[in-house]
């Protein structure tokens, strides 16, 4: 594939956030939309709870709940939590205020969400790879690769960065990408036997060195991981199934949760650091999702974020040609909302005060 193809605004990254920016686009304006993603599409993903809001969300992009599979929201019956003591306890995420919540199939959202993306009128293009950005003349001009059909490029007139907690595309415009701290999740899924009743359940339990995750899946799933800092991880191998394995049958609560004769055969190392990029008024350029904040898993605004920045970045496209200002505006929307996140998140961390000596604690109940 050779040439140079234009569109009004390229997308980098087809998760929720681009397709959510995506869409919005397409529903409320005219502009042609490139979706780019780098993956095939085939990357098991971890599931997350979200609440009823998100249905509003969904609602405003024109898609409803009877769009996807029965299996996409299943409720989440119980949210419960052993933090701050070794008592279970009833857990709503920091900002999560409503009762009715559901655990989503990451894989199944996903997906449908890209397909409406498709079905708008954009053009969705996996395995091709952004590897160089230039802006001259009021355009973006972008150095595609794809893996089968080779390199071309695309001029556009605004760029999207939805390429997720790396912030790729901000990185590579030279913007300012501040980390707050070395969270990662280590953690498997584990498929369990079709004959076991699995309870719909979240559960979150906080030991030494940070706090176990789990939570059921459809098709009869779960995922059990570990959050803690990298540099703890290194030090105590815990990326290595054996190690990660004494670490579970340190808790009090999870380990019960495990049959005795499960076998753990990877182990998944995941970034899930908070952070921060700052466009400071970069020409034509948004940063939506994961690619301009990054919360703590804790939260659960990861979804739920995702989404409606890309509709508020929408929406900031939209009115930049009759107000200036706008693309600003959507930056110093985000900047509120992290510094309510980083005021609610330090109340909620200080709540464990068991491990004053541990280094995973001390960072952050003294934040």
């Amino acid at each position: 594939m050779t040439g140079t193809f234009e569109t009004d605004v390229l997308i980098v990254g087809g998760g929720p956030a681009g397709s959510s920016t995506a869409l919005s686009l397409l529903r409320y304006t005219n502009f042609k939309v490139v979706v780019l993603e780098q993956s095939n599409l085939n990357t098991m993903r971890v599931g997350e709870q979200v609440n009823a809001s998100i249905f509003d969300i969904l609602e405003y992009m024109g898609i409803t709940k009877n769009d996807f599979d029965n299996e996409t929201f299943l409720p989440a019956f119980d949210s419960l939590a052993a933090w701050g003591n070794s008592n279970i306890s009833s857990r709503h995420s920091i900002f999560n205020t409503q009762h009715d919540s559901y655990q989503l199939d990451r894989e199944n959202f996903d997906l449908l969400l890209l397909k409406k993306v498709s079905e708008s009128g954009a053009t969705v293009l996996p395995r091709t790879k952004a590897l160089e950005f230039s802006f001259e003349n009021g355009f973006w001009e972008v150095l595609l690769e794809h893996q089968i059909k080779g390199s071309f490029k695309i001029k556009a007139k605004y760029i999207v960065d939805a390429s997720g907690r790396q912030s790729y595309v901000a990185r590579k415009v030279g913007l300012d990408f501040e980390q707050h701290d070395e969270l990662v999740a280590v953690g498997t899924f584990l498929h369990f036997d079709k004959n076991i009743a699995l309870t719909q359940e979240i559960f979150v339990e906080t030991v030494e060195d940070g706090w176990w995750y789990f939570a059921t899946l459809p098709d009869n799933k779960v995922v059990v991981s570990l959050f803690s800092d990298a540099d703890i991880v290194k030090e105590k191998q815990l990326h290595k199934a054996e190690n990660w394995v004494k670490e579970i049958l340190k808790t009090k609560h999870i380990q019960k949760k495990l049959p005795s004769s499960v076998t753990i055969h990877k182990i998944w190392t995941r970034n899930a650091f908070s952070h921060f990029v700052r466009m400071d008024g970069q020409n034509h350029f948004l940063a939506v999702g994961d690619a301009v904040a990054s919360f703590d898993p804790i939260s659960s605004m990861g979804i739920g974020f995702a989404m409606s920045s890309g509709s508020f970045a929408a929406k900031a496209i939209a009115d930049h040609s009759s107000n200036p200002n706008a693309l600003k505006a959507y930056e110093d929307s985000i900047q509120n909302i992290l510094g309510n996140y980083n005021e609610t998140k330090g109340f909620y961390y200080r709540k464990e005060q068991r491990w004053p000596d541990s280094s995973f604690w001390k960072k952050r109940i003294s934040f």
